[in-house]
């Protein structure tokens, strides 16, 4: 049994590494290594290898770059659908109701009569 599994029992006061006592079926454990401290195995440590994918994680979670950004594209966009708005605003006013005096749709003659 290792040392990095070993439990003891806090109710008989067993030595296991399942989940439950073998001797009373008791849940209740505290790991050994708490008071008896592991050394390391190995007389270096294992280096870290990563996948290649966890740098394509670390680069969609850090919110460097896309959140600097983001505000200037939101910014942009709001000013863009202002001036939309205010073109589609100003297009209605002037065919809405009102017709501009240089337009002279209202008062020019009707063309083709000889008269």
């Amino acid at each position: 049994m290792q040392l990095h599994t070993a439990r003891l029992c806090l109710d008989c006061s067993e030595v296991h590494e399942g989940q439950t006592c073998p001797i009373c079926g008791s849940e209740s454990f505290a790991y050994i290594s708490r008071w008896i401290p592991a050394p390391e195995r190995r007389a270096k440590p294992r280096p870290a290898v990563e996948p290649p994918e966890a740098e394509t994680y670390r680069r969609l979670l850090s919110p460097e770059p896309n959140q600097q950004g983001t505000p200037r594209w939101l910014k942009r966009g709001a000013f863009g659908l202002a001036a939309v708005s205010a073109a589609a605003w100003m297009l209605r006013r002037n065919v809405g109701g009102e017709k501009t005096p240089d337009d002279g749709s209202e008062n020019s003659p009707p063309e083709g009569n000889g008269g």
